[in-house]
């Protein structure tokens, strides 16, 4: 063999295991690309997972939170409207003619058992609205006296008989208490709201 053909030889041999190393590592470059990109979108998805739940936890509380803050104002807006209606309703009261509150008035004492002997107490205002020949009235009719204390208490209207064993309450400022936690419920009925609507 000349040496011209030992040359083409190597030189041919050289050139057929380079394309050789060559293929193999195109094909080796190929497979840990392949898996470089199957764990690099692995480890997006599992980002992007753990994003979208971080979202969703993030959206729950800020969801939570903005339905109990709803719930509050809703809250203050309804005792707002009661409280408007309930003085509203006290003024009323207080500025009824001498005559028409004289017998409200009556009503309410009419309500006490005639048995039970009392001690009515009345605000400023009323002790001067209200005469003894009123007082004396009320009394026809009864078994036992209810005598005026003229010492006025401190009430927006309505008054308070006081007995021997206790006080009945007849006050503008109890009566509306009670019926603020009657209205309650029935506003809510009236807004149809509740609970479960948030």
């Amino acid at each position: 063999m000349s040496i011209e053909r030992i040359r083409n030889y190597i030189i041919e041999n050289a050139q057929k295991e380079a394309e050789k190393i060559i293929k193999t590592a195109e094909k080796q470059f190929r497979n840990e690309t392949e898996s470089a990109k199957r764990t690099l979108e692995k480890k997006y998805q599992e980002m992007l997972q753990a994003g979208e739940k971080h979202f969703r936890e993030d959206m729950k509380r800020f969801l939570g939170k903005f339905k109990s803050d709803c719930k509050m104002e809703l809250l203050e807006v309804k005792n707002r409207v009661i409280d408007g209606v309930l003085e509203r309703a006290i003024g009323r009261i207080q500025s009824l003619p001498d005559n028409d509150y004289l017998i409200l008035i009556g009503k309410w004492l009419a309500k006490i058992p005639d048995h039970l002997e009392g001690e009515l107490s009345l605000n400023t205002r009323d002790l001067k609205r209200i005469p003894n020949a009123f007082i004396d009235d009320i009394n026809k009719g009864r078994k036992a006296r209810i005598s005026l204390n003229t010492t006025a208490i401190d009430i927006k209207g309505g008054f308070i008989v006081k007995t021997k064993h206790y006080e009945i309450d007849y006050t503008l400022d109890t009566i509306v208490k009670n019926l603020r936690t009657t209205l309650i419920p029935k506003l809510n009925d009236m807004l149809r709201l509740s609970s479960n609507e948030f």
